[in-house]
């Protein structure tokens, strides 16, 4: 796993080149105040991949993605939202997410949970799709109580789709960002520091992205490098 430092230099260099390059990012629409996207998914892309991120009643599976607060800020969290693909006219039953903020994953070990909960959540299409299957953002915002504060360091997020009374057993494959650079993407998400959590078939916090990671070694076609998620809130500089 790569340090906090190495993360935050990245970042630096990073937001240093868009500022070279006169360029702004353009997170979508829904990802205001945007904190942080991952970007966009891209079905012509080099090795278009997704994983399930879902909470059912078979067959659960949870997507860890990174992200990293720089050292000049504090965050104030208030939504949480997942990019995922699923067949048919997917719903969310109950409409909710399951968000969490963690610390120190690594392969085989889920670090420290943070901040979790579950929120009031929609599904909006998103236009793309990919092997028959269409993109649907499953966007939660918390209340005014629930808010998080992150320091300046390196997390992991998710947003799941719960998806418990649905009879037709909607199930939903989390989008994977492969483009370099990451369409609309803001803020910084490390590449391969991913990690997905399906106990029921044998992956228990598992690097999902580069050559060792799940999606080659398991014959997915390799992919799940970054995936498309992000962050609602506010940012503040600090003195």
């Amino acid at each position: 796993m790569k340090t906090t430092l190495v993360a935050f230099a990245f970042a630096l260099l990073s937001l240093s080149a868009l500022a070279q390059n006169g360029q702004e990012p353009t997170p979508p629409s829904y990802c205001k105040p945007c904190l942080f996207y991952g970007g966009d998914f891209d079905p012509n892309g080099p090795f278009p991949n997704a994983l399930l991120n879902q909470d059912t009643t078979e067959q659960a599976a949870t997507m860890y993605v990174p992200f990293a607060v720089p050292p000049n800020q504090t965050w104030t969290v208030a939504g949480f939202f997942s990019n995922n693909m699923s067949g048919g006219v997917p719903s969310l039953y109950p409409p909710q997410i399951e968000w969490s903020i963690s610390t120190g994953i690594s392969q085989g070990d889920g670090g420290t949970v943070i901040a979790s909960g579950i929120a009031y959540a929609k599904l909006t299409p998103t236009g793309r799709s990919w092997n028959g299957l269409n993109e649907y953002t499953a966007l939660g915002r918390l209340s005014a109580d629930e808010l998080v504060t992150l320091t300046p360091g390196h997390y992991w997020m998710t947003a799941v789709p719960v998806c418990f009374e649905d009879e037709d057993r909607s199930s939903f494959v989390i989008s994977d960002v492969e483009d370099v650079p990451a369409p609309h993407a803001v803020g910084f998400e490390s590449t391969d520091e991913s990690y997905w959590y399906a106990p029921w078939d044998g992956w228990v916090y598992s690097e999902t992205g580069g050559t060792n990671g799940l999606c080659s070694i398991a014959g997915n076609g390799g992919g799940c490098d970054k995936f498309s998620a992000g962050l609602i809130g506010t940012a503040t500089l600090n003195n």
